[in-house]
């Protein structure tokens, strides 16, 4: 095979004279590209033999590789795509695009944030939780005294540490939203809703969620902003709103993000089209043929909602954000949320704003409805919210679990390209039976233990044999009549364990506020207020990175840990050192007080539905090891004989210690 049988094979056939003339042309295009970009060349096919070859010359092929190139030598043309693709990531990099390539090694979870940097908070607060455990043996005269978690070594540091909590990102663009609604043709079709007479104060931002993506080296935040002209109880209307933040959560503004189901030949063609004269010179243009492969930020989610008046608010509510890994391996945010659909339920969604608009489809973002498959026989209620989201294999990346109740536990799972589920777990008893004082709801996402934390409380054996796996997670509580307000919403940390093919909460915490004097409903006060529900809600945990500390046998820091590099990133008076991620468990003094590991978490929380903010929070690592191997180890032989009842004692005890601090909450404000 020749090239001119590759290539072209019509300009081949004709007269010598025009085969150049073609071939003038268009490699004077090509390389005006190239020079554009930045790079010497872009091939246009990847299959089989169809490379161009004089694009691989001019990037210093000889012609022994030219020849094997066209005989299909394997080697030459798997060297000729690596080529290929190099040169189309040096134009995306060019563009501050994420390229198709591979340049970070896989990160130890999704949820580890970015690398190497672990902030020491600074003038940090301490509280101690009190959480509640399964054990085995224990008598009815005070069971939750018995279930109550208690350091075993009075040296022990096991309190949480927390900062302050911070703004996060900027006050709601009023003027983005209502450019949105007139792009979408939401101003016009959604009931009520009349453009030119909105008040910008009517509207709110809360319900803030993020997630770290490495290989867009930012953190992917969503909030949900809301219409309430009348009353904020009975919006009219509500939109997600998504930003971009840096390592230190400082908003990134203009920044796009490539979309992350593109092909090579689709970058390849808006790249022709971005050295086009008259593109070149139109910023307009410009913009919307980058349009075409990316989506820039801060911006609306462009999802498709039902706007008949069903006389209930319009549009997507509550988002919360989980990772999955792609096919390629990429952290890909995936956006889950609710919102009424054509039946007049309110059903839960699932959003992916980094993949391209459907062909046929009137709004930008493709969603999917989540619903039971057929063959289930099972139907969900009329309104649907609170689905807290966890992965169980980073590899299987089309199947999320869900708690779709806590109080009695059920789980589903679901797949990713058509949102149909599967009920795995649902308890048959009834629960606590506390739901005219106390509900439990979902929080934030679910994320796992760490691998180097739990082959500290496990053996390998153990491991293998009961197939352990541990995910913690932010739920909260809502109590009526139990405190400050109308009724009161405060986080509370729990733990979902699974052993084989059983789950249980294992774990649960009474409420605490992080040292917050929480904004009464009406926002004038950080009183008790009749007016109005008392609101704190945890909604996301962006990262948690733990790192282990190696110690040698007199209890001191390893070498490697005295040497810790300084990371230049100072923020706010807060000290940061990069500490090395390891997987590697050291030997340590029986004896030492000294924690075990270094931890930082970061918690998006909002007050009364007005806010979004960020908070981070140390040692709560150590807290969780110590608790796990006091409660756990000695319970694994009894792990399933009695878990229902087990459940039910945790979920109680941790529930009137909520009722306890309510009370002591509404006195003391």
């Amino acid at each position: 095979m020749h090239l001119k049988d590759i290539c072209l094979p019509g300009v081949w056939r004709s007269r010598k004279a025009l085969k150049i003339g073609f071939l003038a042309v268009f490699l004077i295009g090509l390389i005006s590209i190239c020079f554009w970009t930045g790079i010497d060349t872009i091939t246009s096919k990847l299959e089989g033999t169809q490379l161009v070859i004089w694009g691989l010359r001019a990037n210093g092929h000889d012609d022994k590789t030219e020849q094997s190139i066209s005989q299909g030598t394997p080697d030459a043309i798997e060297d000729a795509r690596e080529q290929y693709y190099r040169l189309l990531d040096q134009s995306l990099e060019k563009m501050n695009l994420m390229p198709l390539g591979h340049y970070h090694s896989e990160v130890p979870s999704l949820y580890s944030g970015p690398r190497g940097i672990l902030k020491q908070i600074n003038n940090a607060k301490s509280t101690h939780i009190n959480a509640y455990l399964g054990k085995r043996e224990k008598d009815d005269e005070d069971v939750c005294g018995q279930l109550r978690f208690s350091k075993s070594n009075e040296k022990e540091d096991l309190d949480i540490k927390y900062s302050e909590a911070k703004q996060l990102g900027s006050e709601v663009n009023t003027d983005a939203l209502l450019r949105y609604l007139n792009v979408s043709g939401y101003g016009t079709k959604v009931p009520k809703i009349n453009m030119s007479k909105m008040e910008n104060d009517r509207w709110y931002r809360f319900s803030g969620s993020a997630i770290w993506l490495e290989d867009q080296q930012c953190y992917f935040e969503v909030d949900r902003v809301m219409y309430a002209p009348k009353s904020r109880s009975v919006p009219w209307l509500s939109l997600i709103w998504m930003q971009l933040f840096d390592k230190n959560f400082n908003e990134i503004k203009n920044k796009r993000l490539r979309f992350m189901d593109l092909s090579s030949e689709e970058i390849e063609k808006v790249l022709l089209e971005l050295r086009k004269e008259d593109v070149n010179k139109d910023e307009e243009k410009r913009e919307r043929v980058l349009d075409k492969i990316s989506i820039k930020f801060p911006t609306v989610m462009d999802v498709s909602f039902t706007t008949e008046d069903f006389g209930r608010p319009q549009g997507p509510e509550d988002p919360r954000i989980f990772a999955r890994l792609d096919d390629e391996g990429k952290t890909e945010p995936v956006v889950i949320f609710n919102q009424v659909n054509d039946l007049n339920h309110r059903a839960m969604f699932a959003g992916f704003p980094l993949r391209r608009k459907s062909s046929n489809a009137e709004h930008s973002v493709p969603t999917i409805q989540f619903n039971f498959r057929p063959e289930t026989k099972l139907k969900l209620k009329s309104i649907e919210k609170n689905w807290m989201p966890f992965v169980e294999k980073a590899a299987d990346s089309n199947i999320v679990s869900f708690i779709y109740e806590l109080d009695p536990l059920s789980i589903l799972q679901c797949t990713l390209d058509d949102g149909l589920c599967v009920m795995v777990q649902k308890a048959e008893d009834k629960g606590t039976r506390m739901g005219a004082q106390v509900s439990l709801r979902g929080g934030t996402n679910f994320i796992p233990i760490p691998e180097i934390v739990m082959n500290e409380i496990f053996t390998k054996e153990e491991m293998a044999k009961y197939n352990i796996k541990i995910w913690i997670s932010f739920i909260k509580y809502h109590g009526w009549k139990s405190g400050c307000g109308t009724s009161t919403y405060r986080p509370a940390l729990s733990a979902l364990i699974k052993t084989n093919d059983n789950y249980r909460i294992g774990m649960m915490s009474g409420a605490f506020d992080f040292g917050i004097d929480v904004l009464s409903f009406d926002g004038k006060s950080v009183k008790c207020d009749a007016g109005g529900p008392n609101v704190l809600t945890p909604n996301s945990i962006p990262f948690w990175k733990v790192m282990k500390l190696n110690k040698n046998k007199d209890g001191e820091k390893s070498k490697g840990d005295k040497n810790e590099e300084k990371s230049k990133d100072k923020k706010d008076g807060e000290k940061s050192n990069d500490t090395k991620e390891t997987n590697e468990v050291v030997d340590e003094p029986k004896d030492s007080s000294m924690p075990s590991y270094r931890d930082l978490m970061g918690l998006t929380i909002s007050e009364a539905d007005r806010n979004v903010k960020i908070l981070f929070i140390n040692n709560l690592v150590n807290y969780l090891a110590s608790s796990f191997k006091k409660s756990f180890r000695d319970n694994l032989q009894g792990f399933g004989d009695n878990s229902a009842q087990e459940m039910v004692d945790i979920e109680k005890c941790a529930a009137y210690d909520f009722l306890q601090y309510c009370k002591n909450y509404e006195k003391a404000h």
